[in-house]
């Protein structure tokens, strides 16, 4: 396997400039990434995957640029319009289009036949370990389950060998635990292989878990860009996010078991969290799902309560996006909360001041 060795992750790996008509709608966007996960936040309709389809050269824009690494993908000044199949871009639809006749295994084998030699950048068994497809590989496309469907269609693009992957929200159909599984292999999979990802989405758990970056879009324009927190909180819609869960994603390991109480010990991050026993072997890994609206805020530590999980913590910044209030808050292991507007106040939450946070037991889900 040849080593892929990808610019640092701030430095500008995609640039795009680009102005479309659609009938009424029109795409006017201009941003740069880094070789991060970059995540393409907006409500339904705003020209999340129109955007896609014009970097991958599904769609040519009227006017404008799409750099990828330096390299021009189309300039409407330099009549440069790389067709879709030379520009180094993977995409990753909703629907996976896989090949029915075919199994997985000649699925993903499929991805060399339009790679010259010495291009291979993953290996065929790396890639099938990281996604865990190996039990997958003699099946056809119809017996798989979304999940398992859409990881095929992942490994077929990552074996395509492309400077960066763009994804058109895959998991959405997905039920939410093996979305949010699924979701944290993709992280694993950007940071094993140091890949670029620009993922779409209207999930609050992807943009404050997954991704390092935001590109917040609304009406056909880019109208924001940075951390996940700060462009959230200048974001208000409530029609977006009022009834979006937001959800805590954590990855531990199993620590120990306490048959007699029937609790399972894991370490998150040098934390130790107490939930129901799991069939997990101590030091096997463990991801968590935990509900920001599941954790209870004390600014004195509580005494004599029947949950089994007092974290101290510091109020890192507290969010205000639309009518809904989310305090982040570090305590070795960043997590969010949400309250309601009026606890902020009555416990006179600000940033840097010292909080407990209050978990039961039976708060968490597992993910895998």
């Amino acid at each position: 396997m040849q080593a892929h060795q990808p610019p640092n992750s701030r430095e500008p790996v995609l640039g795009v400039r680009a102005f479309l008509r659609l009938g009424a709608f029109s795409l006017d966007i201009g941003f740069s990434i880094g070789a991060r996960f970059t995540a393409l936040f907006g409500p339904s309709g705003c020209g999340k995957t129109t955007t896609l389809k014009v970097i991958a050269g599904l769609l040519r824009p009227e006017r404008g640029h799409i750099r990828l690494n330096g390299r021009c993908l189309f300039d409407s000044e330099r009549d440069c319009d790389l067709p879709p199949e030379q520009r180094g871009v993977g995409l990753v639809f909703q629907d996976a289009r896989l090949f029915p006749h075919m199994t997985v295994e000649e699925n993903l084998r499929f991805a060399f036949k339009y790679i010259r030699q010495g291009q291979q950048r993953f290996d065929f068994d790396e890639v099938v370990r990281a996604l865990q497809l190996q039990p997958l590989l003699t099946r056809k496309p119809r017996s798989l389950s979304g999940g398992e469907t859409q990881r095929v269609a992942i490994g077929r693009m990552l074996l395509a060998a492309p400077d960066i992957l763009l994804l058109d929200e895959p998991m959405a159909a997905l039920d939410i635990p093996t979305r949010l599984h699924l979701l944290t292999e993709l992280r694993d999979i950007h940071e094993r292989f140091r890949l670029p990802m620009l993922y779409v989405s209207h999930d609050l758990a992807t943009v404050l878990n997954i991704a390092d970056e935001v590109l917040l879009m609304q009406k056909g324009r880019i109208t924001g860009q940075g951390a996940p927190e700060t462009v959230l909180a200048d974001y208000i819609s409530t029609g977006l996010l009022a009834t979006e869960t937001v959800r805590n994603i954590i990855h531990g390991h199993v620590v120990r078991h306490d048959d007699a109480l029937g609790t399972t010990t894991i370490r998150a991050n040098g934390i130790e969290l107490v939930l129901p026993r799991v069939q997990r072997a101590p030091e096997q890994a463990i991801k968590l799902e935990l509900p920001a609206s599941e954790i209870i805020l004390a600014t004195v530590q509580p005494q004599q309560i029947s949950a089994r999980n007092v974290l101290r913590g510091t109020v890192r910044n507290i969010l205000q996006i639309g009518n809904r209030t989310l305090v982040r808050v570090d305590a070795g292991l960043m997590l969010t909360v949400e309250i309601v507007e009026a606890t902020v106040q009555a416990l006179n939450l600000k940033e840097g001041c010292d909080v407990f946070m209050i978990i039961k037991a039976t708060a968490f889900r597992l993910l895998n």
